[in-house]
């Protein structure tokens, strides 16, 4: 069971006649909420002691980590309301803790950094830092989204990684040692993959990486969350090639124009605000 009440929830779910794709959704929302408390809180969450501040900080930590629209907001605050209110009308508990909540996103007041693509030779050779972490700072470098490393058939796209450095080449060696007998356990070439054996289910998820990543924001003092990595990355792309025609540069970061200048637009927007470090 992933989540308090999982079985009964769902079928009352299917009786209201839910579609199984938005029972699923609806699934994936909980599910990652109260994987999210079992993280913070170190124990088994009680539906009983959820409270406003629990839902305020999730949507907090969702958006600093993932970046989430307000339509992904809404849906997801959606979904916890009704099982919330499930569980009410059950007399399960006796607050209701999403109440309050409506559709305002979370807003993140840190600033971005670019500063990790100039020291990334020096990460890539630090110890203290794990190899997923390393390798998610090397993919994203060389202009990968967590959406196309993460998934299935990308040892592929690995395998032609050309090294740039002297440094990338010794943590791509050193990748390898790490990677190979655990890819040998898991039957699956893939670069990120469970450390735990499941061979029906290898790959690494997005919450996952996050749980190697957490620890070593701290340690380094940056965001790691890969979509803020990736806009950091481009942000620093563009201030170095302000030479390049627009085609040039979406040829270079693999976009398509409009996606070229949501980023360019972003970017002068955050320098604006004082939310964006060179």
């Amino acid at each position: 069971m992933d989540y308090p009440y999982q079985v009964a929830f769902e079928a009352f779910l299917a009786n209201d006649g839910l579609a199984p794709t938005t029972i699923q959704a609806y699934h994936d929302s909980i599910t990652h909420f109260f994987a999210y408390l079992a993280d913070e809180w170190q124990e088994e969450p009680n539906v009983t002691k959820v409270t406003e501040a629990d839902l305020r900080a999730y949507f907090s930590n969702r958006q600093s980590k993932y970046g989430m629209t307000l339509a992904t907001y809404n849906k997801v605050l959606s979904h916890l309301n009704r099982y919330f209110r499930y569980l009410l009308v059950r007399q399960i508990i006796t607050t209701y803790p999403t109440l309050a909540l409506h559709g305002a996103l979370p807003k993140v007041t840190q600033p971005l950094s670019t500063k990790w693509l100039i020291k990334l030779d020096d990460l890539l050779l630090d110890q203290q830092l794990h190899p997923y972490v390393r390798l998610t700072l090397l993919l994203t470098s060389h202009g990968y989204q967590v959406s196309e490393f993460l998934q299935p058939g990308f040892a592929k796209v690995m395998n032609n990684l050309k090294p740039r450095s002297n440094a990338e080449q010794c943590f791509l060696d050193q990748f390898r040692n790490f990677h190979t007998p655990l890819a040998q356990l898991q039957a699956c070439p893939d670069p990120f993959l469970k450390l735990r054996v499941n061979q029906a289910q290898p790959h690494l998820s997005n919450a996952g990486l996050h749980k190697f990543l957490k620890p070593a924001e701290e340690y380094l003092g940056i965001r790691l969350a890969p979509r803020f990595l990736y806009q950091s990355f481009v942000f620093y792309t563009l201030a170095q090639h302000p030479e390049l025609s627009p085609q040039a540069l979406a040829d270079y970061l693999r976009l398509d124009p409009a996606a070229l200048n949501y980023y360019q637009r972003q970017r002068l927007t955050l320098k604006a605000q004082g939310l964006l470090s060179d």
